[in-house]
This record gives structure tokens, sequence and C-alpha cells, in this order.
């Protein structure tokens, strides 16, 4: 059907970036063996079944492609349907809270410290995005980034 009042239609561009790409490569990295190693566990339901993590997967695949490419700085973009970042960057919150919890209770190695670098900028960028698109996911997202679990245990 047509978009709710105040969610806006069309695309929405995405701009992760400037980061260092090491930091980047460091991320996606960790990301991806995280990825991999939740699939061979089998969780019944939960937000973190295997569509989930094809969509988170598939992202973090195009960051980890770019990262290769010898420049000074990781910068990536991409157009991208606000229903389909919307289901992103929920699933990406979904994955960090289970990780997180993880990392806490010693089941999982934190990520990379440099790597968090890019997280962050990665989680600002796809609240950032969402909060452009539209008022109602500008509600949305900002919910989202004043919860966000973080990878990492404070020291």
């Amino acid at each position: 059907g047509p978009p709710a009042p105040g969610c806006g239609g069309g695309t929405v561009r995405l701009l992760v970036g400037p980061v260092p790409p090491e930091c980047a490569a460091l991320w996606t990295e960790w990301a991806l063996q995280a990825i991999e190693e939740l699939r061979a566990e089998p969780v019944s339901g939960g937000p973190l079944h295997p569509e989930t993590l094809d969509a988170i997967e598939s992202y973090v695949r195009a960051w980890s492609r770019a990262t290769r490419r010898r420049a000074d700085v990781f910068r990536w973009q991409s157009e991208v349907d606000p229903e389909q970042l919307e289901y992103v960057t929920n699933a990406l919150y979904n994955l960090d809270g289970h990780l997180s919890a993880q990392v806490m209770s010693g089941q999982r190695r934190a990520a990379p410290v440099e790597g968090e670098v890019f997280h962050g900028v990665l989680v600002e960028a796809l609240l950032r995005a969402l909060a452009e698109e539209s008022p109602c996911r500008a509600a949305f997202s900002e919910q989202l980034g004043q919860t966000w679990p973080a990878s990492r245990p404070p020291t």
C-alpha cells in the first residue's frame, strides 16, 4: 500500500564513513565470524533467524569488500529502500544486543577496540539515514539510539 503519512517513499542514501579502513576491516572480520558462529548455534525463534542474519551479512560483506580498495579512508554509500534500511538497522540492533550479552557473559571475545571505531560510525550512519528519511522513522531512530547496546563492556 501507500507509505504511512509522514513516512516517505523512494530511497534513502546511506553513507558510512569516513573512518580508517583498518578499523572497518577489523570490525567486519569480527562480525562475519560472529554471524557464522550464530548460524551454527540453533537459536529457536528470537530476533536472529536465518533471514535476519542473511540481511546483515550481505551488508557486512559489502563493507568488508570496500575495505580492500586501497584507499586512505573507508567510505561506503548506497541508495537503500527505507523499509530495508529500517529492517537492517533493527536487525543490527538485535545482533548487537545478542553479541553484547555473549561478551558480558564471557561466551564471546569483544570486537577489537579499533573495530569499535567503525562500529560507532556505522551505527551513527544508520540512525542518521533513518532520521533524515521521514518524521516517523526519525522517532524510531531516536528510540534505538538511546538504547543501542554497547558491543563491549564499559572499562
